[in-house]
């Protein structure tokens, strides 16, 4: 055989290897067991705007990463090197137009009979989009807790379920709790015991029904006394109309409950003093009328 017709499997298999390289959406990268860069596909030289012969080495690549991300990347990357643990970090690679773009970079080992590196192979993947889109989800659940941490009422969320996976500050500076003592079920160890089945079977009515609902139950404070509170479910719903969450709120009424119960026995009060009175005037005109027959 012909050293040409020997080599012409390996030519082969490496412009196999240049066309995938070349047409993955990644960034390809290799480089030797030290860390030095040997190769670049296309897509980095077309992102980036690096030659392979600006490209190769050890550290060029770090000069392409934002100033913040130099550092820890140089040192994530520097572990690896030490000891052959796969490679994997985010950081925002600048491209050729000279803005930043998020990319998750990560490289495995090839090893050799002996167990040693002799080759990594990495790839960076554009993760900008999917990285904006999580920061602003961060931003609004962050402006949420803000929001659910501050208005008066104690607030919670629920599985479909009724399994309670999140309750706002307020519910633990009242009751004094945290999450481990009162999710899934455990809201009822706050609960005063003369209601808490009442409170329980509602509360199973309420899961199967999907429907909003309301209850006022006293909850216990973390003084031990006893407040009342009105509490309203609502059922959150995904685009499809299926349920994915119960909302719920806790408002404190034991003032309003105080008051009404105030006008209620003055009502009574009054209701007694005028029947009395009606009595009175009633035995005194009877009085009268012996006086004068």
């Amino acid at each position: 055989m012909t050293d040409e017709a020997a080599s012409a499997p390996i030519q082969k298999t490496e412009d196999e290897f240049q066309f995938f390289a070349d047409f993955i959406p990644q960034l390809v990268w290799i480089t030797d067991a030290t860390g030095f860069h040997t190769y670049f596909n296309q897509r980095w030289i077309d992102y980036t705007g690096y030659t392979l012969a600006d490209s190769v080495g050890s550290d060029m690549w770090n000069n392409l990463l934002h100033p913040a991300d130099q550092a820890r990347a140089r040192r994530v990357w520097g572990h690896s090197l030490a000891t052959g643990d796969d490679y994997e970090i985010e950081y925002r690679f600048r491209g050729k137009d000279g803005s930043y773009r998020w990319f998750l970079g990560q490289a495995l080992p090839q090893r050799n009979a002996a167990g040693q590196v002799v080759t990594w192979f990495g790839t960076c993947t554009d993760i900008h989009d999917q990285k904006l889109a999580a920061e602003a989800l961060a931003e609004r659940e962050a402006e949420f807790t803000i929001l659910a941490d501050n208005i008066a009422q104690l607030c919670w969320m629920a599985r479909p379920d009724g399994h309670i996976y999140w309750y706002n500050k307020r519910w633990y500076d009242y009751t004094g709790t945290d999450l481990a003592a009162m999710a899934g079920w455990g809201w009822d160890k706050v609960h005063h015991p003369d209601y808490v089945q009442q409170v329980v079977a509602a509360a199973q009515q309420g899961w199967a029904s999907g429907q909003p609902w309301e209850l006022t139950f006293p909850l216990r404070g973390q003084d031990g006394a006893y407040r009342w509170f009105l509490t309203r479910i609502e059922p959150m719903r995904d685009e499809q109309g299926q349920l994915v969450r119960w909302l719920g709120t806790n408002t404190d009424v034991t003032e309003m409950r105080q008051l009404q119960e105030q006008l209620q026995n003055s009502y009574t009060d009054l209701e007694a003093k005028v029947t009395f009175r009606n009595l009175e005037l009633e035995h005194e005109v009877q009085r009268l009328r012996k006086k004068v027959g």
